[in-house]
């Protein structure tokens, strides 16, 4: 069984369970669902063997965040102390006089120089860190606001990451003792996450530097949380990729990549100005592997969630948006929890398992530039990282959106 056959079998599987189902059968349909299953694990074990396989051949590539860029500057001692004091109070409030222009005494500037010296020596980048307590509150305060983001595995390799994402495999087959066996006909592709950079400004008045320290650090977390965090829940789902309109480098967001796949065989859409029928959220549903059932969540907007999903019925004219429990999200969906993710545009559901269907790459950790314009008495401190994204395989994810017209 090749990878059309496969998806063939599975397909017609799928309209024979819906077929029972909307028959009232639902034990026969639900035999259906089990062979659907029992078929995906097939499916899987042949490509995770075949994935790990091909992922041996590779040298292993080093995790780690920011800490990494500095062990390798001062020999083990002066290393671990730079690393330890990017993570210190002292350096928080070094840090924090720093952004507000206020003079260092002899203790913080050479806490301040530590960490920034190491950082500068192993990476070459003149911005100033932001202390580690500093950058987990911005990025969790993103996170907050972009859930996908929040909920995708992240790795912190320095350079280009490659990985391996698979096209199509070959099933295995019975053979007696005479016949000599076929060839496997497995095909893998490999993506690399180069790096995009991601900067965003924000300006504040010189007036509106005179506030206390203790309210400063609050300030510039909201507002670099606000800036990076919209940039970056952007790229992951709606990011055009290497090729982007804008001649930049972004991100493959996983509605791109879904939008882009040949036939778009992960994308269902309902009529324009209405809400999506119970058999519309199930035929998405539908579309995602049973192997990626365990941590599959919906993403959208206020807009759709409070006029789409929640106004969507069953067959028995019963909502089925119901309340989730545990307080993970808003509420549940043919359970699945349902997270209001700024960075999906109207009439967009997106089923997505972020954690295992999508890979982040953190080439370089959040750090800040500063900017004083004289004249215009503020001064503009502008974030900057370097990320890169794209989804590990489209089967972990399924798109209900819209019709156009």
């Amino acid at each position: 069984m090749n990878k059309k056959q496969y998806e063939e079998k599975r397909d017609a599987l799928m309209k024979e369970a819906k077929t029972l189902l909307d028959s009232g059968k639902t034990e026969e349909a639900q035999k259906k669902m089990d062979e659907v299953e029992a078929l995906d694990n097939k499916w899987d074990a042949i490509v995770t063997a075949q994935a790990n396989l091909q992922a041996l051949t590779k040298d292993p590539k080093p995790l780690g965040p920011i800490a990494q860029d500095m062990s390798g500057t001062f020999g083990e001692n002066g290393a671990l102390n730079a690393v330890e004091a990017w993570a210190s109070d002292a350096y928080v409030n070094a840090w924090t006089k720093k952004m507000m222009g206020k003079e260092l005494c002899n203790e913080e500037e050479k806490t301040y120089k530590l960490v920034n010296e190491a950082y500068t020596h192993a990476t070459g980048n003149t911005s100033i860190v932001i202390p580690k307590t500093v950058s987990r509150k911005i990025w969790e305060e993103a996170g907050e606001m972009y859930p996908y983001f929040d909920d995708i595995d992240k790795t912190y390799v320095d350079g280009v990451l490659a990985l391996i994402q698979e096209e199509s495999s070959s099933d295995a087959k019975w053979y007696d003792e005479e016949t000599e066996t076929e060839d496997g006909k497995e095909t893998f592709k490999e993506y690399t996450l180069s790096g995009c950079e991601l900067a965003r400004s924000i300006p504040v008045s010189w007036k509106l530097k005179e506030m206390s320290m203790d309210d400063f650090i609050p300030y510039i977390q909201r507002k670099l949380a606000a800036k990076m965090g919209a940039a970056a829940g952007y790229g992951m789902t709606h990011g055009e990729g290497a090729n982007a309109a804008s001649g930049k480098p972004e991100p493959l967001g996983v509605v791109t990549a879904l939008k882009a796949e040949e036939g778009t065989p992960n994308v269902v859409t309902y009529k324009k100005d209405s809400v999506p029928s119970y058999s519309d959220l199930t035929t998405a549903r539908s579309k995602i592997k049973s192997s990626y059932a365990s941590g599959l969540k919906i993403y959208a907007n206020n807009i759709t969630i409070w006029t789409k999903l929640a106004n969507v019925l069953d067959q028995n004219k019963r909502p089925i948006f119901i309340p989730d429990p545990t307080g993970e999200g808003v509420y549940r969906v043919l359970g699945m929890v349902v997270k209001e993710d700024d960075s999906m545009k109207d009439g967009e559901i997106l089923m997505s398992n972020a954690e295992r269907g999508y890979s982040v790459n953190i080439n370089k950790e959040m750090t800040v530039m500063l900017d004083e314009q004289v004249k215009k008495r503020k001064t503009e401190y502008c974030g900057y990282a370097i990320m890169d994204g794209a989804p590990v395989t489209l089967k972990a994810h399924a798109l209900l959106e819209e019709a156009a017209v």
